[in-house]
């Protein structure tokens, strides 16, 4: 019989994302079971991968000085891989993967210093001049708000996932309006984090459950100065905004992760969407698109329920609570995240070479390009040539060849060359 997620893991999961795994005591009471039994359920979802448990802090970026954006790249057909590997060389990523949907390409997620917003955008940019990318969009958000497993839409008798579409449309009608902090657009992006913070906080991103001792001994100073930035700095400073749980909700069922961007026709009916998922166990995560009405949001779901999300949504458009809706598929298959990096601080603000970037950028694809077949290679070169003489190539088409010169019988037998071959 399948390995699936019971009553008591949900209520698990569901407290360890409110109270984060700092205390397992508290946890224990708080879920109403022993100790015992919660680090052995803990263990077993986290050792079996068809639960793949993971325990992440969650950064707050904006109060490292920090602005995210979330990019959606049409790749050039056969470019895929380039493009995945070109988007690495900015050392400001968090989350690559293949994407398809609409289009084959990637989706990418950065977090940037926020004076250097314009750089970023010419970085994504720069791909499609180099020709590996046809199309990018940039959506610049808030820090993100993490999902929450609940038990409200679980089947505690059965075991299983239950899809309440029509109640949440009702839900979404009547919700309030205010939202957390993470989903409202910040003022200000001061920088309030020391080196000892950016690096604790890149050891606790990896794994939440670290003790203090752990992390007072990889970064070589004392678990009596790790616990005061913790508390002093880390969350009194707010630079972290709580803990992201993430598990296989489904097992080895077949499933799908999605991000959708979703316009509203004013804030209220934005706000009203956004609260409405707070609790949602298939959010992963969410974010406003800045000035905009519009909201960012991943979901994980079983492949059968996707298209009822998606039916869901076209109900909510034609009685006006949202205006549009996209989505792109990740391929799980080839993915990567990665924390915020230390060495790309100087101990007081963030180091962003763009210059650094754009030339590793075009190396990359000019290393490419060196191991293409010679005769694609040269083909590409002569039509790079003429369209940057803006020679007219209808004289230079391997379709039409011009005709015998009428003043010399030889010239008429001279064999003709395809000059694109």
């Amino acid at each position: 019989m399948p390995k699936q997620l019971k009553a008591v893991d949900v209520k698990i999961l569901q407290t360890l994302r409110e109270i984060g795994p700092r205390n397992l005591s508290n946890v224990a009471r708080t879920a109403g079971i022993s100790r015992e039994q919660l680090e052995f359920r803990i263990k077993r979802m986290r050792s079996d991968p068809n639960f793949f448990l993971r325990i992440h802090t969650s950064v707050y970026h904006t109060n490292i000085g920090l602005r995210k954006a979330v990019v959606f790249f049409e790749a050039v057909p056969g470019k895929e891989q380039l493009l995945f590997d070109c988007l690495t060389v900015n050392g400001f990523w968090l989350y690559i993967c293949r994407s398809y949907g609409t289009e084959e390409g990637c989706t990418a997620i950065y977090a940037v210093p926020v004076e250097h917003c314009n750089e970023l955008e010419e970085f994504v940019h720069e791909l499609r001049r180099l020709g590996v990318s046809k199309s990018v969009q940039v959506y610049w958000s808030t820090c993100f708000q993490g999902g929450r497993i609940t038990s409200d839409w679980f089947d505690g008798e059965g075991d299983k996932w239950t899809f309440k579409w029509a109640d949440w449309i009702e839900e979404v009608k009547t919700q309030k309006t205010e939202l957390p902090y993470t989903l409202v657009e910040s003022k200000s992006y001061s920088n309030l984090a020391d080196e000892i913070d950016i690096k604790m906080l890149e050891k606790l991103e990896e794994d939440a459950t670290r003790s203090m001792v752990e992390v007072a001994k990889s970064l070589g100073i004392s678990p009596q100065l790790a616990r005061f930035h913790y508390v002093e700095h880390l969350v009194a400073k707010t630079l972290v905004e709580g803990y992201e749980v993430f598990v296989m909700r489904y097992g080895v069922s077949p499933s799908m992760m999605v991000f959708f961007v979703i316009s509203f026709p004013d804030y209220d009916r934005f706000a009203k969407f956004a609260r409405s998922l707070l609790d949602k166990f298939f959010v992963i995560t969410m974010g406003k698109n800045l000035g905009e009405n519009a909201l960012i949001v991943e979901v994980f779901l079983p492949i059968e329920e996707f298209r009822n999300f998606v039916d869901t949504l076209s109900t909510m458009a034609r009685i006006g609570l949202v205006c549009s809706y996209k989505h792109i598929i990740q391929d799980l298959r080839i993915r990567s995240r990665q924390t915020i990096s230390p060495p790309l601080y100087n101990g007081k603000n963030w180091v962003y070479d763009h210059k650094k970037h754009m030339e590793l950028l075009q190396q990359k694809v000019a290393d490419y390009a060196s191991q293409l077949p010679d005769f694609l290679d040269q083909r590409r070169r002569l039509k790079r040539v003429l369209r940057n003489q803006k020679i007219n190539k209808k004289h230079f088409s391997p379709l039409k060849r011009r005709p015998p010169a009428k003043s010399s019988e030889n010239a008429s037998k001279a064999p003709k060359r395809n000059l694109l071959r």
